[in-house]
């Protein structure tokens, strides 16, 4: 099978990065022709290094994240479309939220079979501040993917649509399950509580800030790994029970700050789709708090290891969350075993890739289960 993947502007290491590659190489080690485009040449070593080793092809422009113009990356996709439309093209698989997805598609034959995969939430919010262009890459998409059942519903709401199908991310666990134990905690032991990930306003950077230095919090550690313009490492001098690690990239290294906390936390009030970050800590087997926004509720399969907070959430609701996870956490009430099960059993690459395989495998689009 010839596989066509677009991604807009790749980043060095995120969510959706991940399960784009990871994708790519899967699919490629099932024989299959892989080219993957991107509108930027900002991917990290080890991810271009894995798609190498796998046979996948990555053609980029040559322009970091955030540099080129709509333009330059319209006339480049174009470009590339045009190029590879002699190939039969047995599908196309374009990804997030970018009219120029449509592109791509040029190159399709009349046998090619077409997926874009939407994977933020897609509520009201997120509706609003579709392009024209972009509203009708998602009506016009002969196969149309949400990233988690609450996008799937948001999109078939939004589009008049009954054939939107979900499926999950596909991305590899930054921690073995061997290494994934329970572990005991004093009355007194000092808790450490974090954040992985991008440093933008939006992920409730401010408010770990602030719940640092609520006197109810004064047993937990903060620890902040990621990076972001808003947020230089002097940001967090006045907060002396925050520790900013900076940024970070691998598997290897994402699995050691894992290794290290004892709950991660996601304040988000951004459209998450299906937060990768949950699905990596969950995989870790960490207890987790974060606010309900778009399939972050999907995740808390395991209800002493998860909260979900109302959104929006004041304050004191997050302070109140802490503290009770916390408690549990040193009550012996969460269980890391527990939380891999969950990931196992539901986000495990084995089950992830056979769905997604058995989906785009197939000789022609298959009925929404």
């Amino acid at each position: 099978m010839n596989v066509l993947a677009y991604a807009p502007q790749m980043a060095a290491f995120g969510g959706m990065e991940r399960h784009v590659c990871d994708l790519a190489c899967v699919l490629a080690r099932r024989e299959h022709h892989v080219v993957l485009l991107t509108t930027s040449n900002s991917l990290a070593p080890r991810l271009r290094e894995k798609l190498r080793e796998n046979g996948v092809a990555l053609r980029e422009l040559a322009r970091a994240r955030g540099e080129a113009r709509g333009w330059l990356k319209g006339l480049w996709l174009l470009r590339e479309a045009l190029r590879h439309d002699r190939t039969p093209w047995d599908l196309i698989y374009t990804n997030g939220q970018s009219a120029l997805a449509r592109l791509p598609w040029l190159a399709a034959r009349p046998h090619t079979r077409i997926v874009h995969h939407h994977h933020t939430a897609a509520d009201a919010g997120e509706q609003a501040t579709w392009s024209g262009g972009f509203r009708r890459v998602l009506q016009r998409a002969p196969e149309l993917v949400g990233c988690s059942r609450s996008t799937q519903a948001a999109l078939a709401q939004a589009l008049g649509r009954d054939d939107v199908r979900y499926l999950p991310y596909l991305t590899c666990p930054p921690v073995d399950a061997g290494a994934v134990r329970d572990r005991t905690y004093s009355p007194n032991s000092r808790l450490h509580f974090g954040f992985a990930g991008r440093l933008v306003a939006e992920k409730g950077i401010d408010r770990i800030c602030e719940l640092s230095r609520e006197p109810s919090l004064a047993d937990i550690t903060w620890h902040i790994h990621g990076a972001g313009p808003t947020y230089p490492p002097t940001f967090f001098r006045p907060f002396p029970n925050v520790v900013y690690h900076g940024p970070y990239a691998g598997e290897v290294q994402q699995g050691q700050i894992l290794q290290a906390l004892d709950a991660l936390v996601l304040f988000s009030t951004h459209n998450e789709g299906m937060p990768l970050s949950l699905i990596e800590a969950t995989s870790a087997g960490l207890p987790w708090i974060a606010t309900d926004r778009g399939g972050t509720r999907e995740l808390a399969v395991s209800p002493e290891n998860a909260l979900v907070v109302a959104h929006p959430a004041t304050l004191p609701d997050l302070r109140a969350a802490v503290r009770a996870m916390a408690d549990r956490i040193r009550q012996g009430q969460t269980s890391r075993i527990a939380q891999r099960l969950v990931y196992d059993g539901l986000f495990s690459p084995p089950v992830v890739s056979e769905a997604w395989c058995d989906f785009l495998e197939a000789r022609q689009p298959q009925p929404v289960p």
